[in-house]
């Protein structure tokens, strides 16, 4: 052959004395003249492959390492999404109105934007079904006020019943005018998920502004409302929407409070919420109407004049809630009257998840 090897140990008792001896042939044309042996240590070669396995071993860690990193990355990349698409969903499930989650543009993006077209459409319909039955039934009692007047008047009969039959007409007609207004305000926010020309908002300053109103409207009625309120407390939202609910928690109040007695509001915070509460001093709510009192169309007989309202006023309040991330609650005193509380977060709801 060209070269050869071996290895002979310089002693035989010690495997480690081994020496590597490697020839190769020194050739001048065709005849070989000589040879040339080189000679090492076995334990100067081993040393340099143990040096060059643990190399190999620490690279093979490194990339081992690199690969579970990168597939959790890959993994979170792809799992986050569908995660927060899953919250979603569960949350429709559950009835709450959450913003759909923000997925980007890929695959899983387009995918949570038809999810919200679907959902969209669903509800839209329940929607439409529900208000049309609600109004439907809402409207008879002054429709049927309005047809039996107008019968009335079509007979002869003395100048004062006319004028008295003309008056129940305009009434009915502004109850239905401020039904519509009504609902149209609180489906226009119930279709919202979102916030939108979000504000710092002094809970003092508006409810003082609210009372100020209030009681300029209350010049002919002895009742009065009052604020406490020890500093000013800052949430952050839409001041129209607020401003609405808690006028129409204090118009809530004035329905059901006794003559001369007083209506108080006040303004507090803890654990990261503002709490707004208005209590009244009427008979309070019956327990059977306490978890009914904030839905859409339920009202209780007013004790002045045993009608009812519309029943949205408490039910937009909820809505506005909602929508700032808070809460509405209402609940018997047990002094006599009820208090109504709106509670919003001191930080808006984050949008989506």
């Amino acid at each position: 052959g060209e070269y050869g090897a071996r290895t002979t140990p310089s002693d035989p008792d010690d495997l480690t004395s081994a020496i590597l001896y490697v020839a190769s042939p020194i050739t001048v044309g065709q005849q070989i003249v000589g040879v040339l042996t080189v000679c090492k240590p076995v334990d100067s070669v081993t040393l340099f492959l143990e040096t060059a396995r643990k190399k190999i071993a620490f690279a093979g860690l490194v990339a081992s390492v690199a690969v579970v990193v990168l597939g959790m990355v890959i993994s979170l990349w792809i799992s986050r999404p569908i995660e927060k698409l899953t919250r979603y969903a569960k949350a429709i499930r559950d009835g709450k109105r959450v913003a759909p989650p923000r997925l980007g543009r890929s695959e899983i993006g387009t995918l949570g934007v038809a999810f919200e077209e679907m959902r969209s459409a669903l509800e839209g319909k329940q929607y439409v079904e529900d208000y049309v039955q609600t109004l439907t039934h809402q409207m008879k009692s002054p429709v049927a006020a309005i047809r039996g007047a107008v019968e009335l008047l079509e007979e002869d009969m003395p100048p004062e019943q006319r004028s008295q039959f003309l008056g129940n007409i305009r009434s009915e007609s502004e109850r239905i005018q401020d039904l519509i207004d009504r609902m149209l305000q609180l489906s226009a926010l119930e279709n919202r998920n979102a916030l939108r020309d979000v504000e710092d908002i002094d809970l003092s300053q508006l409810c003082s502004d609210v009372i100020a109103a209030m009681n300029a409207l209350l010049s002919g009625r002895r009742v009065e409302v009052s604020l406490a309120s020890p500093a000013p407390i800052i949430v952050q939202g839409e001041r129209f929407l607020i401003r609405q609910a808690v006028s129409n928690l204090v118009q809530n109040a004035l329905d059901f409070n006794e003559e001369d007695e007083l209506i108080s509001v006040s303004i507090k915070e803890r654990n990261g919420e503002a709490e707004i509460n208005v209590l009244d001093n009427g008979a309070g709510v019956p327990a059977y109407a306490l978890d009914k009192v904030f839905n859409r169309f339920y009202s209780l007989p007013r004790p002045d004049t045993g009608r009812k309202s519309s029943g949205l006023g408490l039910a937009f309040v909820k809505e506005v809630a909602v929508l700032h991330g808070g809460r509405a609650r209402l609940v018997n005193r047990p002094e006599g009257g009820a208090k109504a509380t709106l509670i919003l977060p001191t930080k808006p709801p984050p949008p989506g998840f």
